[in-house]
């Protein structure tokens, strides 16, 4: 067996791991209209990404595996929130392979749903046995209002004809950078880690994340529905400013921008379409390469860790830079 496979079979018991706790959270029963719809937006199986660096980074630093338990449901079920209300305002009509919360209980309910998601969150951090739970409180506070910010700023950008690589990185540095950082900083911080590899391991998570969403920008146009689990085409029909796209219109005059813009949205649901429009214009090429520069940037991070912890991550990094999903 290489390493390699046992790594991934590490991951995949971590996976399961996290997914019966999930599946086990002890919720009450009544009002039925806010914890049903909150047990199933838990119990769609995704990646699972967030807890797995909480798991990681905090084993690789000594942290005993059950303390580690609670920073990394919370991070998850924050994660969960996110995506109920980003279903929302994307209009999304499927997550993981199932309808999302908005189209099977309706608008209300799914915004009620997140709020609850985002107090269970904060509720199972608080559970955490360390004394370092104040700070890991005030760092958790600080990356649910950066999200927020994120989320702003990407709505902010649909209205505007011109954004650039540096806005966008910021964006995303807040929208999906900030929670992978926000994982390995708990970590870390339930280990009893000093500041400096506090802060190291934040921004690799960070430019972990901002990997990341470059790489589902990709995928919302090089990927296919079945594979991804969730809707794709509605980032094209929202305008949204995905690095593709920005790097598409970057020498666009703004008729030119128009006309593409137009053009894609026509044919949002032409899939070798518009994958032909973007390579042609080397938009693909240039995000890759844009998530090898991060996804080094982020292993450069890892100098501070043990060796076997800095392997383990840098296994994570070589598994999410080849994922189809």
């Amino acid at each position: 067996m290489t390493l390699n496979i046992q790594f991934e079979n590490k991951l995949d018991n971590l996976r399961r791991e996290i997914d019966d706790y999930l599946a086990n959270l002890s919720l009450p029963e009544v009002p039925r209209g806010l914890y049903n719809p909150m047990k199933y937006a838990l119990s769609a199986h995704g990646k699972r990404i967030r807890p797995i660096l909480v798991f990681l980074v905090g084993k690789g630093l000594g942290a005993e595996h059950s303390r580690l338990i609670p920073a990394a449901l919370a991070v998850e079920i924050l994660h969960t929130f996110t995506l109920v209300h980003d279903d929302i305002m994307d209009n999304d009509t499927y997550r993981r392979g199932v309808p999302t919360v908005h189209v099977k209980w309706g608008l209300n309910t799914a915004i009620l749903t997140g709020d609850g998601l985002m107090s269970l969150a904060f509720k199972t951090l608080m559970q955490t046995e360390s004394p370092n739970v104040p700070q890991m409180g005030v760092e958790f506070s600080k990356a649910m209002l950066e999200i927020c910010e994120g989320q702003s700023l990407d709505m902010e950008f649909e209205e505007r004809d011109n954004v650039d690589s540096k806005e966008y990185l910021e964006m995303v540095g807040k929208k999906t950078g900030r929670l992978l950082g926000l994982s390995c900083q708990l970590g870390a911080m339930v280990a009893d880690s000093d500041k400096k590899v506090v802060d190291e391991m934040f921004f690799f998570g960070q430019e972990l994340g901002k990997a990341f969403q470059i790489q589902d920008d990709l995928l919302e146009i090089t990927s296919d529905e079945q594979k991804m689990g969730k809707s794709l085409g509605t980032d094209i029909f929202a305008g949204k400013k995905t690095y593709p796209m920005i790097e598409a219109i970057s020498s666009m005059t703004d008729e030119e921008m128009k006309k593409f813009i137009s053009f894609l949205q026509g044919n949002a649901n032409n899939r070798e379409t518009i994958l032909h429009e973007f390579q042609k214009r080397g938009c693909i090429e240039k995000s890759r390469n844009l998530i090898n520069i991060l996804l080094n940037r982020a292993k450069s991070r890892l100098r501070v860790l043990p060796e076997k912890a800095k392997k383990d991550l840098e296994s994570l990094v070589e598994i999410i830079s080849y994922r189809q999903s």
